[in-house]
């Protein structure tokens, strides 16, 4: 799933983007969720992690560049797009490692292209790569692609966006080549991808429609990783 933001204070102007970058990941089959946001503070407030972030420049409580700014301060790694109504704003945009920027009002041509260089940065991030030996055959999957993993009678199942995979296996194993500051155990069956998770209480988190139960021996560290993930500590 791609998560998409879009900050802006004109309401027409962020409902026409979204419209533009759904109808590009309706052509691309790229299943995609898209929030909007009427200010920065409001988009920095927000829990969620978003592959691609549109900010317009020109914001009343928090402007584009100082959102991008904390955005980074943060560590979101973020692809951040700057829309704007004059283009010499938009310089500035290097200084956050802007992708891009775009001229309101958005139109096809230009969504299209920035969209484009959007998936490529985002096809060719690092992404630890895991070749898995299922009853069906061997298959390569990406560390992006995983939301959480479980072990049962010593069987491991992969939980993807492109399906299940079951393999022989430990999950200490699997949690030792797994980027540290993604994913975590939050009990002695499961490793969750923080990337991945919607909800979370003491007892338990979500990820998607799923419930998983979180252990009290790993609720601390869980909870601190979870708040240095989102960058609520700001």
């Amino acid at each position: 799933m791609l998560l998409v933001a879009i900050a802006d204070d004109d309401a027409r102007d962020a409902a026409l983007l979204k419209g533009y970058v759904e109808e590009y990941c309706a052509k691309n089959s790229i299943a995609v969720l898209t929030h909007i946001f009427s200010d920065g503070l409001e988009f920095i407030r927000s829990t969620e992690n978003h592959d691609i972030v549109f900010l317009d420049i020109q914001m009343g409580k928090l402007d584009g560049l100082e959102t991008a700014r904390l955005l980074r301060k943060i560590g979101k790694e973020s692809i951040l797009i700057f829309v704007t109504n004059m283009a010499q704003f938009a310089i500035k945009g290097y200084e956050v490692d802007a992708l891009d920027f775009i001229i309101k009002p958005a139109n096809a041509a230009s969504i299209t292209y920035v969209m484009d260089k959007a998936m490529k940065r985002l096809s060719g991030s690092n992404s630890t790569m895991f070749s898995l030996k299922t009853a069906n055959g061997a298959i390569s999957l990406a560390e992006n692609d995983i939301s959480y993993v479980e072990v049962f009678d010593h069987n491991l199942v992969y939980h993807t966006a492109k399906g299940e995979y079951t393999v022989r296996g430990r999950l200490s194993d699997v949690l030792e080549k797994l980027d540290p500051e993604r994913f975590v155990l939050c009990n002695r069956s499961f490793i969750v991808n923080l990337r991945y998770v919607s909800n979370i209480t003491s007892d338990y988190l979500m990820i998607g429609n799923t419930r998983i139960s979180i252990s009290k021996s790993h609720r601390k560290e869980l909870m601190q990783r979870f708040s240095s993930f989102l960058g609520d500590s700001l």
